[in-house]
């Protein structure tokens, strides 16, 4: 049996696969239908909109580290993460016997703090 950690960084991952980005179909199995986003830009996405994103590049390199997982309530869980110079934060929640993202975050680390970091 896979942990809650595996679990939510296994659909993270997914997230940021060519072949899942550029499905319709399992970019629909993978987003809820409440998804709202705070982009590092500070656009806001609904569900839609990251979708229609998400098939229009889906040939992305991202390196994740720091991945972490709390569980927040019962099938409710938040993952942190970084992606080169930004901080990641997502809810995800389990649907049925999926897990869907409802929630994201991104936030630009300035390069002075990236520095400092590692990053």
């Amino acid at each position: 049996m896979s942990s809650l950690v595996d679990e939510i960084r296994d659909c993270e991952e997914q997230l940021l696969t060519p072949a899942i980005r550029a499905s319709q179909d399992e970019l629909e199995r993978l987003v809820s239908d409440q998804f709202v986003e705070y982009g590092s830009s500070g656009r806001v996405y609904d569900k839609q909109a990251v979708i229609a994103q998400m098939l229009s590049a889906p040939n992305i390199s991202v390196a994740v580290s720091d991945f972490r997982v709390l569980e927040l309530a019962a099938q409710v869980a938040l993952a942190t993460y970084r992606t080169g110079a930004s901080l990641r934060s997502s809810i995800w929640r389990r649907e049925g016997e999926q897990w869907r993202i409802v929630f994201h975050q991104g936030t630009v680390i300035p390069p002075k703090q990236a520095e400092q970091s590692g990053a």
